[in-house]
């Protein structure tokens, strides 16, 4: 499961509720002020303190039972959360109601408001493995952990039979969508958002694929077609 370049003292686990503190702010260097945004925080404390506290909850889309962890001793290194797209709309319904249990019904309307544009942006297709969120550590960077938690996510497409991994990158990360095109993901989709939110460093996303099956998403006599 370790790439040349990962120090074999890093290893792959799932995630339990008590990993919920450095779980969460892994999570808010992938969403930062869109996180911000969509869960009525001001700055990273809030948020990460909010993330904190439903990842301990079951079943929705930032619950430690989507999340795997990339571990160094005891350090909490790497993160991915990830699931089949055919659950996400379970998982989301699931989101709704943690919220509602840990902040209450206001908190959660203002939620479901704020965010409401974004549930229908086409990230996912139906019979994908859709990777949500995937974060290193900052001083952990350039040593393959990332590329070996995608790994994990293609293991675990292909033990479910399903043939495709997706994955969504904001616009503006170019950093981040050269890694993806380096561990074989391409563009499917390039996607610019209808949500306009002041502050709020998101205009879109590239939609991005990768077979795990070995197979050609892409003949080339259906591309000349």
């Amino acid at each position: 499961m370790m790439s040349a370049h990962t120090p074999s003292s890093i290893t792959i686990r799932s995630a339990s509720p008590e990993d919920a503190g450095p779980a969460a702010a892994l999570i808010y260097e992938t969403a930062l002020t869109l996180g911000d945004y969509f869960f009525g925080q001001t700055g990273p404390e809030g948020t990460i303190r909010v993330l904190a506290t439903l990842f301990p909850e079951r079943d929705h889309l930032f619950s430690y039972q989507h999340t795997v962890l990339a571990v160094e001793g005891e350090r909490i290194i790497g993160l991915m959360q990830a699931l089949p797209a055919d659950d996400m709309a379970r998982a989301g319904s699931a989101l709704i109601r943690a919220c509602w249990k840990c902040f209450g019904p206001w908190s959660t309307l203002r939620g479901i408001w704020r965010g409401w544009r974004l549930a229908f942006e086409p990230d996912a297709k139906p019979g994908e493995f859709y990777v949500d969120t995937l974060a290193v550590a900052t001083a952990c960077r350039n040593r393959g952990v990332g590329a070996v938690l995608l790994r994990d996510a293609e293991r675990q497409a292909r033990e479910r039979g399903l043939r495709v991994c997706s994955l969504s990158v904001m616009l503006h990360n170019v950093d981040a969508l050269r890694f993806y095109q380096r561990q074989g993901y391409r563009e499917d989709l390039r996607y610019e958002t209808k949500l306009r939110a002041p502050g709020v460093q998101y205009t879109g996303f590239h939609r991005m694929i990768k077979p795990v099956t070995g197979e050609e998403l892409f003949p080339k006599d259906a591309a000349q077609s």
